[in-house]
């Protein structure tokens, strides 16, 4: 069977949900675009088959990245929030001090979402997504 007769659909998506690991990072690049930078973490729950109770297991640690052009509003975000990311996958590689080549896997956010009440917002439901006049993509530059 010829394997380059079959194009498959490219899709590059993803849905997280997770508390923040620590504060966020803002940070302005040289083109002056806002970047918004920190991790999730995530865990899965099972059942112990000889207590019969829930447990949590080992965590895992997303970067998470947020283009846009007005990140302040990301400012309320704290360590230990229950957010929801819809994005992309991406590699961010680079040159490390040593000179040895470093990459990892991160998540491009494109859409946001606090699962908890803000004071400032009362009843209002935080969302922030790509595609609003203030949201920029671009790729990083390190």
């Amino acid at each position: 069977m010829n394997q380059q007769n079959y194009q498959l659909p490219q899709q590059n998506s993803v849905s997280v949900i997770g508390r923040l690991t620590r504060d966020p990072e803002i940070r302005r690049t040289t083109t002056s675009k806002s970047v918004c930078k920190f991790d999730i973490a995530i865990s899965s729950r099972f059942k112990d088959k000889a207590t019969g109770e829930w447990k949590d297991g080992d965590p895992t640690f997303i970067p998470i990245v947020f283009w846009n052009e007005n990140v302040s509003r990301l400012e309320s975000l704290k360590k230990g929030m229950p957010v929801q990311i819809e994005g992309r996958l991406q590699t961010n590689s680079w040159l490390a001090a040593d000179g040895t080549k470093k990459s990892r896997l991160e998540v491009v956010a494109s859409r946001l979402q606090i699962l908890v009440k803000l004071e400032k917002t009362e009843e209002k439901e935080e969302v922030f997504e790509k595609g609003s006049a203030d949201t920029v993509e671009e790729t990083l530059p390190f």
